[in-house]
């Protein structure tokens, strides 16, 4: 039990997310955005796992922007859609979904790296 000394509380034992401390109060708001019902439990997984230790939690821009622009490329590979309208549509200049275009993709990149690591 002391393993998931604070996760393993049953429901009626866990503090209401108004009662956690300062920046865990936060996160477990956060959490309820996208986990709903389940805040006040991650917050508590966290305190359990990096408590007391200084944490940063950096943003996590590149996954969406890698995701977005095999998007960008896969509809214009498919050839139903100008530069112009795929600008439109992310919201986007023309030159930076050109800039995209001229990148390889995600799939691209990883078998070029592969590839280099045979030599």
């Amino acid at each position: 039990m002391l393993d998931n000394q604070l996760t393993g509380l049953p429901e009626q034992y866990r503090p209401p997310i108004d009662e956690l401390p300062g920046d865990m109060q936060v996160i477990a708001k956060a959490m309820e955005l996208d986990f709903p019902g389940m805040g006040v439990l991650i917050a508590l997984a966290l305190a359990q796992r990096v408590g007391g230790g200084w944490l940063y939690v950096r943003k996590m821009d590149g996954a969406p922007l890698a995701w977005r622009n095999d998007q960008i490329r896969a509809m214009y590979d498919s050839g139903n859609i100008t530069m112009r309208e795929l600008a439109r549509i992310w919201r986007l200049s023309q030159s930076s979904i050109e800039k995209i275009l001229a990148q390889p993709s995600t799939a691209q990149q990883a078998l070029q790296d592969k590839q280099l690591r045979l030599f």
